[in-house]
């Protein structure tokens, strides 16, 4: 069967939407064929397929090394067959599937391959990863594995953790999964503060988030034409009469930009205040606790089949000139009610706001993987920051405490560990928590990591004070 492939670009080539544009790297592209096909995988890479879909503890490393062809591609069909999504929005015909086979594949490729998988480190097999990619950079962190892993935490909390009861369509379901899949779209392994400061192309586009941004743009990047979520199913109506369907790559959007740590503070604050939501003061209330829930569910559904009706007809009349600048908005004919009857704004903001939590719950899930797993993560986490810090001294930068190689200890990786629970994850899972009663084992298991390393960070302070004393007392 034909297979995607990463090609190098003759030097002086045009770059217009690479998905590398940050340099320096191989300047590369993605060739997708028409009639890709995502291949079937072995009988223990079914097993782990089941394991993602039907459990919340899972090793996205083994997965991997199992499902070495297009593994986010297949993990994510296999979420929309097994989700029920793929028949929701009609993609079971042979000429939908190619389409969505495609886009899935070009996702993939786009994401970097691993500079290693510590899945090979237990087993005697090597990964052949990477080789039908071509060209590309390898990322010790933000690669193609952690999209999947985050992926599978996005699924568990929506089907595992009870997610799925304050969504009220399946197109807020749909999107979140596609927020999850691209939501490091093209991660080159640096972060915000060196793109600004190389002045790289994507922080002239977009200063405060470079990254973020770039990945949320992944449908202007990935040239494939792909139409079955052209619309979602929200009605934006902060004005009276003023309406409008949201296009699905506006929300998608959002979620991505909100997962850039510098917002992490003002996410958490719109879970537990939500503006404007009924019972204001006494914090957080689940969207379908509110008395106008059943109302949202039945204009979410409402508002669905006829966004479906005109995505289709609008599919059918496009062009090229024209093509996604359809409004739907002007035309509101066969829908009882009108928008002013539609959702509450506060309502829909607390829906969006769960979503989100949950999206930067699982890009964090690493912190509640079994503590084996979760070692793992992050050693290829310091990979990749000491490459950073590598590229850091070669720019000329100041290289930060984390990225530096030469400054590396058991003791300062365990203590760096410990600031990011408390001061970062054990906040963000006891919000989680609270709104997800049900992913409370979430919470409880990043406790547990949090307490590994808090042992350890004290007997690593512990060895550092004897080698001082027996240091000390040798100079006597």
């Amino acid at each position: 069967a034909p297979s995607a492939k990463r090609i190098k670009l003759d030097e002086g080539a045009k770059l217009p939407d690479l998905p590398y544009p940050f340099g320096p790297g191989p300047a590369v592209r993605v060739d997708v064929p028409e009639d890709v096909v995502i291949p079937p995988v072995t009988d223990r890479g079914r097993e782990l397929l089941r394991r993602a879909t039907s459990q919340w503890q899972w090793d996205a490393f083994e997965y991997a090394l199992h499902v070495q062809t297009y593994p986010l591609a297949t993990l994510m069909k296999h979420m929309l067959t097994h989700s029920g999504l793929i028949d929701e929005f009609n993609l079971r015909s042979v000429h939908a599937e190619r389409r969505l086979d495609r886009f899935l594949v070009a996702v993939d490729m786009h994401y970097h391959r691993p500079i290693r998988n510590p899945a090979e480190d237990r087993v005697d097999v090597k990964s052949t990863q990477g080789e039908e990619g071509g060209d590309g950079l390898r990322v010790g962190y933000h690669n193609v594995i952690h999209a999947c892993d985050v992926l599978q935490s996005t699924y568990a909390y929506i089907h595992l953790g009870g997610l799925i009861a304050d969504q009220p369509c399946p197109r807020f379901r749909y999107e979140m999964l596609w927020a999850a899949m691209v939501h490091d779209f093209g991660h080159p392994g640096v972060d915000n503060d060196f793109l600004v400061k190389t002045k790289s192309a994507a922080a002239e586009a977009c200063e405060e988030s470079p990254l973020e941004h770039y990945h949320s743009r992944f449908g202007k990047v990935v040239k494939c034409e792909f139409d079955a979520f052209d619309y979602a199913t929200v009605v934006d109506g902060r004005e009276p009469g003023t309406g409008r369907y949201v296009r699905w790559d506006e929300f998608v959007p959002a979620m991505v930009m909100d997962t850039d740590m510098s917002r992490h503070g003002d996410v958490l604050r719109r879970v537990r205040e939500p503006a404007g939501a009924s019972g204001a003061g006494g914090g957080w209330s689940p969207p379908s606790s509110d008395a106008r829930w059943k109302d949202l569910v039945r204009e979410a559904k409402k508002w669905s089949a006829y966004c479906e009706e005109r995505r289709v007809e609008d599919r059918n009349r496009r062009t090229e000139e024209d093509a996604g600048l359809f409004e739907v908005g002007a035309s509101l004919d066969g829908v009882d009610g009108g928008v002013e009857d539609g959702f509450a704004a506060d309502l829909l903001e607390r829906v969006r706001s769960l979503e989100t939590l949950v999206l930067k719950a699982a890009d964090l899930g690493h912190l509640a993987r079994p503590l084996a797993v979760h070692k793992e993560w992050v050693e290829v986490l310091f990979e990749e920051f000491w490459r950073l810090g590598d590229r850091e001294r070669e720019a000329g930068l100041d290289v930060k405490p984390l990225h530096d190689r030469a400054g590396w200890s058991p003791g300062r990786v365990a203590e760096s560990q410990v600031w990011f629970f408390n001061a970062v994850g054990l906040p963000l899972f006891q919000a989680l928590a609270e709104v997800l009663p049900a992913a409370r084992c979430q919470l409880e298991a990043v406790r547990e990591n949090c307490e590994y390393w808090e042992g350890r960070l004290e007997v690593e302070k512990a060895g550092e004070k004897v080698k001082e004393v027996s240091t000390t007392s040798g100079r006597n």
